[in-house]
């Protein structure tokens, strides 16, 4: 492993920063003091900003960290809300869940949950086609919030619960309130009864009640093989070791985890996707000269997505500045080595994810917007370290190709028929908000603008209305 300096950052340094701006509190310590970098204060953690460290923390292949441990204030929170769900259980029954989930989320399954997607999508054509007559300027972070829910509820249910958004979002608002938290020790503490932590308690009381008489329904009613949702196959799934399937509680948590992961990040990546088309004109206009050419005016179908290549770029470089999950953090079970930098068990390690995809040794001109460094040439030049959007390693995100795929449908239905422009003057693309995934702190106000296509085939209106 290359040596690599450990520098040390005062103690409590820049605190309000780091409890109002996480993200910008990581950046400016890798800017400031380089590629491994302790922070103390509230708690101590070491800042990973190299590749060889990432593969330490990630590929984890001599077993020397850990991503369960209750005294790491960061994974109480995630823990507390993931509970028994994949993204947070500890390692005997996560394996036991890899086994019984990962077929969930193979490439067959996920391309049957395709024409679901694009159905979704086209159905949010008719409401941005109002918008677009009206002229109305909306907060994008609102609709992107409501397009993402739909698609993962019809996903995970096989049916619209729209009638239930607001009651869904009620709790996720919540929940990411509380993942958004200073994470100070004694109040990160489940058991100490602070006004946040009793009204996550509640919420997540209220999402366990609704699961539950879901599952039931599912139970009594099963679907038929041809229209299985996530629920209907979570309840079919065995591990292939144990035969075992999974209790009804295991379920409950394995949909919050998917619902509001899911959710969260495909939100904010559509959102970021938008505002870097509307910032870059000559990248939006290679978009929409992709789409004309690929689908020459008619509907997407699952087939054209692999012709897709330079918006699949575009996606791309959208999760490089700005990626979904913005953060991984383990702890140190045993004495380990850091690029020649004895660190003790029990350590924090934590890895900001913005701060590594910002890196100028890594990423030439890293604030510069472009597609093209995901050509097969520059990616193959690149470090798998370099690029972690989704994670690396045995714990890396298991819906990540369900992921993108949505995004990527979602981009071409919504671009094929519309432009997305900027409706205010002044934002600041740092100022953002650091829960599971990144926002802008007050969310992008934006106007949809219709393009006119020769052949154009649009949808007929829909009952889904435009925002009040």
């Amino acid at each position: 492993m290359t040596k690599i300096p450990l520098a040390v950052a005062p103690r409590f340094y820049k605190p309000l920063l780091m409890a109002r701006n996480a993200v910008r509190f990581c950046n400016l310590l890798r800017s400031e003091f380089g590629d491994l970098v302790l922070s103390r204060g509230f708690f101590d953690f070491y800042l990973l900003n190299h590749p060889d460290l990432v593969a330490v923390m990630l590929l984890n292949k001599e077993g020397l960290v850990d991503r369960v441990n209750r005294l790491n204030p960061i994974y109480q929170r995630i823990g507390n809300i993931g509970r028994s769900g994949l993204a947070t259980s500890g390692a005997q029954h996560w394996k036991q869940q890899r086994r019984r989930i990962a077929p969930l989320f193979g490439a067959t399954a996920i391309r049957g949950f395709g024409e679901t997607m694009i159905a979704t999508a086209e159905s949010w054509l008719a409401r941005w086609d109002a918008l677009g007559r009206s002229g109305k300027t909306f907060n994008m972070k609102d609709e992107t919030n409501e397009l993402s829910l739909e698609v993962n509820t019809r996903c995970l249910f096989n049916t619209s619960l729209r009638g239930d958004h607001a009651r869904l979002q009620g709790w996720f608002t919540v929940m990411k309130e509380y993942l958004e938290a200073f994470p100070v020790p004694v109040l990160s503490d489940w058991r100490v009864p602070t006004p946040l932590n009793l009204r996550t308690r509640r919420a997540l009381r209220g999402f366990d009640r609704y699961a539950m008489q879901l599952i039931e329904q599912r139970r009594r009613a099963p679907l038929d093989p041809d229209s299985k949702d996530m629920v209907t196959r979570m309840l079919d799934a065995r591990d292939e070791e144990s035969g075992r399937g999974m209790t009804d509680e295991q379920i409950c948590h394995e949909m919050l985890t998917f619902l509001i992961a899911g959710f969260e990040s495909t939100s904010s990546a559509l959102l970021w996707t938008f505002y870097q088309l509307s910032q870059h004109p000559a990248v939006e206009a290679r978009v929409h000269e992709e789409l004309d050419r690929v689908l020459g005016g008619r509907g997407l179908t699952m087939e054209d997505l692999p012709r897709l290549t330079y918006t699949k770029r575009v996606i791309s470089e959208v999760l490089r500045q700005t990626p979904s999950v913005w953060f991984m953090a383990r702890t140190a079970i045993e004495d380990l080595d850091l690029g020649g930098n004895p660190i003790k068990k029990g350590s924090h390690l934590l890895l900001s994810i913005p701060a590594l995809h910002g890196h100028p040794g890594l990423w030439p001109d890293p604030t510069r917007f472009d597609p093209d460094r995901f050509l097969d040439d520059a990616v193959a030049q690149r470090s798998p370290n370099a690029y972690l959007p989704f994670g690396r390693g045995a714990h890396a995100c298991i819906g990540s190709h369900f992921s993108l795929q949505e995004l990527l449908v979602f981009t071409a239905v919504l671009c094929s028929r519309f432009r997305v422009v900027m409706a205010q003057q002044r934002f600041d693309p740092e100022d953002v908000r650091a829960g599971l995934s990144v926002y802008p702190r007050h969310g992008i106000k934006m106007r949809v603008v219709r393009r006119e296509l020769t052949s154009a085939r649009v949808p007929p209106p829909t009952t889904i209305g435009a925002p009040a």
